[in-house]
């Protein structure tokens, strides 16, 4: 929402992403990558957030330094307010104007029910992922040869 109104900056690129996910805490690589942010611009972003105390450091895993919007500061209570009224005014909007074509033949998922697939708050469609997707090998069973 914020990029729609705000342009499309590194900094409201970071903002939104953060004020769709408020009770979350992400590194400065997992910023960048869901932000879609360079990660020296990250850096950046994330010391000039913290010193508005827009930002707070939450917990330190290893060496990873995990961050999250800062929700005792009135500006940014405000600004998650704002974004989640935006949300439910397009989800009430939209709520019944998602009907098929054809009765005859709706739109059927992999389980074969009747469901439209998984919409994110934005309206497109959500991937489901927390954290990088990493390589899966599939491991055989060793042969007694």
């Amino acid at each position: 929402m914020f990029t729609d109104i705000f342009g499309n900056t590194p900094r409201v690129r970071l903002l939104d992403f953060l004020a769709d996910h408020p009770d979350f805490d992400y590194t400065i690589s997992q910023m960048a990558e869901f932000a879609d942010i360079a990660r020296p611009t990250v850096y950046k972003l994330v010391a000039e957030l913290q010193s508005q105390d827009m930002l707070t450091f939450t917990r330190s895993v290893g060496d990873s330094k995990f961050y999250r919007l800062n929700l005792s500061n009135p500006r940014i209570v405000s600004m998650v307010q704002v974004d989640f009224e935006s949300i439910n005014k397009e989800l009430a909007a939209t709520a019944y104007e998602e009907t098929p074509d054809s009765e005859k033949d709706p739109p059927k998922s992999r389980a074969g029910s009747h469901s439209l697939g998984r919409l994110s708050f934005r309206g497109r469609m959500a991937s489901v992922r927390a954290a990088p997707r990493r390589a899966v090998r599939n491991k055989r069973p060793k042969s007694s040869d």
